[in-house]
């Protein structure tokens, strides 16, 4: 996989073929490069979503409960990392918060 770095020093041939381009003392040099294969990423089943999500909200729970013991002044409650927790896991994973709802009983 490339860096973001260095696809900006990447320019593709006619062949299809990637060249990394290098410039040392005002000299533009071009080397090729291996190209990796991209994988088509299948789709999450809808139990394994909940698996994913639940999984990383646990982590990010027991991750807020430790800065809660440490005396961090961000977290007051035991129930605000919680809900901190929800949130954060909503914000970066869009599709967790789906799975992640509150079910009326």
């Amino acid at each position: 996989m490339v860096s973001k770095l260095a696809k900006r020093s990447l320019k593709n041939s006619k062949k299809r073929s990637i060249y990394k381009v290098t410039k040392r003392k005002n000299i533009k040099k071009s080397k090729k490069t291996k190209r990796s294969k991209k994988t088509k990423r299948s789709k999450r089943s809808k139990k394994s979503l909940k698996e994913f999500c639940r999984n990383k909200l646990s982590n990010k729970i027991r991750i807020n409960m430790k800065e809660l013991k440490s005396g961090s002044k961000r977290i007051k409650s035991q129930s605000q990392a919680i809900a901190v927790s929800y949130s954060q896991i909503k914000k970066k994973f869009p599709k967790c918060s789906r799975s992640l709802k509150r079910k009326n009983i």
